[in-house]
């Protein structure tokens, strides 16, 4: 063949194989059997951080003086006294800066401040109203103290029953905060911090309760129920005489040894009660300015932005739904008898998905149980005033918080930025911070993985690209005349689940197949903390339709989202998705 030829025939099969590819692209005998579906939707739009002036949280301090004979040895010229009216002269004259001031002698514990009442009680007084003669008057208690108890043990020093008072101090205001209007809905609680002075050395051995047991540790504890509670302690060694040196062939002993470890001791407190330990020796003036206590008015930053649909398990197989959202897939609810339709089937408090896993895990939990006409028959440990109550809407119910450890009043337990009802279904931990982990060894950390909706426990990143949520925000302006700084928002490639429809008894359809509940959330942390409790606003939106007839809704997938949909806490869900005109 002529080379004019060859390369004709060449030219030929070239077109063949095009032709060829061409047509297998533009006809796919698949698609007579299996239409591929279009089921992933975006949220887009703006969100705010909280503004300056819409969080205002109260500052407590509580400030407690060891007043027992051994301070008028550590302490004779009574420099505390001065450092206490010094921190209330720099505190901010805000009225929701409040102190109280307790000494403690023996097992006497006295408030030198009164909440103001009829009778007015120990407790705190706010800064703003003490004038100079308030402060005054509190120098001299402060000085002139003298323990009214007659007993032996009148000048001994006891640490635990003041810790046990500032506990019921604390305690009580925080209970008697939230029976105030709009008290238990409050952005942010208030924060408490503790200033615990001595000479450092209780006069019996109480060391198996301050630093084994739960004397500061309970104290610490109460920032579950509000924003931050921390103990602090203070060290005061100021003799007008030095101390001698150990005396190592006498019967003296060495007091130094005895003053560090008397240092020691107030240090472990402070470490316990998540605050900060400051020693003075050596004539060195007492102050407590060092002491950080938060600020009442704070800009917010972003911890952590977070988008999920409860209605399709992490990874969002294409074929598998979870139309109650309780962690079961429909098909394995089949397997099981439980409803698909009811997060608790049998009415227990718990729900299916919590029972199921505990269940496999050795607990005698049945979902399934049949209430007994006196109440009885199903598994106990949940209330019935608790059941199908969820207070804090992060899609967890009450009594399931309780049993796996998380806050049922707090969305987010371990400030970690999460939800914890993503969390959960997601299989790391809401009641501890590990979304820095990476427990399947794929790459990507936890908290990765619960942002793009796949799973934490398992390797799926072969179909990251598939399965992925995909997030885009950036700053909008400069922050506002409200101190919020608003931010542009794109959530791409979320995917819908078949769900199933729900009937009544009388087999009336209540709600259509194909409807998912999705949710956007985003944890805001002062600007000043990082640590602090997390302010999570969530938008949620239940009336996203997976493809039915071919048609999704929105029909653009596309859910428009504005800075007012977001919400702190258990308004009403939004019933309509807006989408694009």
């Amino acid at each position: 063949m002529s080379r004019a030829g060859r390369l004709v025939a060449g030219s030929l099969l070239s077109l063949l194989v095009v032709a060829a590819c061409t047509d297998s692209y533009l006809f796919d005998p698949r698609r007579d059997e299996e239409v591929p579906v279009d089921r992933a939707v975006s949220f887009q739009g703006r969100f705010c951080t909280v503004g300056s002036n819409e969080v205002v949280r109260p500052i407590k301090l509580v400030v407690a003086m060891d007043a027992s004979q051994s301070m008028r040895v550590s302490d004779p010229d009574g420099t505390r006294a001065t450092a206490l009216v010094q921190l209330i002269e720099n505190l901010p004259k805000d009225p929701e800066v409040y102190i109280a001031v307790v000494l403690f002698a023996g097992s006497t514990t006295a408030f030198l401040t009164q909440t103001p009442g009829n009778p007015p009680q120990d407790g705190f007084v706010q800064v703003a109203a003490m004038d100079d003669a308030a402060r005054r008057k509190l120098t001299e208690q402060l000085l002139t103290f003298r323990n009214p108890d007659n007993s032996p043990n009148r000048d001994s020093t006891d640490f635990v029953k003041p810790l046990s008072d500032i506990y019921s101090l604390i305690n009580t205001d925080i209970a008697r905060s939230r029976l105030e209007p709009g008290g238990a809905q409050a952005l942010a609680q208030a924060r408490y911090s503790v200033i615990f002075l001595s000479d450092g050395k209780p006069t019996n051995d109480q060391d198996d309760e301050l630093i084994q047991g739960d004397a500061v540790v309970r104290i610490r504890q109460l920032r579950d129920l509000v924003e931050e509670v921390r103990v602090n302690t203070v060290h005061v060694f100021l003799p007008t005489q030095p101390v001698s040196s150990c005396d190592i062939e006498g019967d003296a002993g060495c007091p130094l040894l005895i003053i560090n470890q008397n240092a020691d001791r107030l240090e472990q407190m402070a470490t316990l009660g998540g605050g900060n330990f400051r020693d003075f020796r050596n004539n060195e003036p007492i102050n407590f300015l060092d002491f950080s206590f938060g600020q009442v008015r704070r800009s917010f930053i972003v911890k952590e932005v977070v988008a999920t649909n409860y209605s399709a398990p992490p990874g969002s197989p294409v074929e598998e739904a979870d139309t109650d959202g309780d962690g079961l897939t429909d098909a394995r609810e089949a397997e099981i008898g439980t409803n698909p339709n009811l997060v608790d089937t049998d009415g227990d408090g718990f729900s299916d998905g919590v029972e199921v896993y505990f269940r496999e895990r050795g607990v005698d939990f049945n979902p399934t149980q049949i209430a007994l006409p006196d109440g009885g028959g199903l598994d106990k440990g949940c209330p019935p005033a608790l059941r199908a109550e969820d207070s804090d809407c992060d899609q967890l119910l009450d009594c399931d918080e309780q049993f796996i450890g998380t806050n049922a009043n707090l969305a987010d337990s371990d400030r970690d930025g999460v939800p914890d009802g993503v969390e959960w279904r997601g299989g790391t931990q809401g009641s501890s911070n590990d979304l820095d982990e990476d427990p399947d060894n794929d790459g990507l950390t936890s908290r990765a993985e619960l942002r793009l909706h796949t799973r934490p426990l398992e390797v799926d990143t072969a179909n990251l690209s598939v399965d992925g949520y995909r997030y885009s925000f950036e700053a909008d302006g400069a922050p506002d005349s409200l101190g919020r700084q608003c931010y542009k928002l794109r959530v791409d490639n979320i995917l819908l689940a078949p769900t199933i429809a729900a009937a009544d008894d009388a087999g009336v359809v209540t709600r259509g197949a194909g409807f998912n509940d999705l949710s956007l959330s985003v944890a805001m942390v002062p600007a000043d903390d990082p640590t602090a409790r997390t302010i999570v606003r969530t938008y949620r939106v239940n009336t996203v339709r997976y493809p039915v007839g071919g048609i999704k809704s929105p029909a653009d997938g596309v859910i428009h989202v504005e800075p007012e949909h977001f919400i702190d806490g258990c308004p009403g869900r939004v019933e309509t998705p807006n989408s694009s005109p």
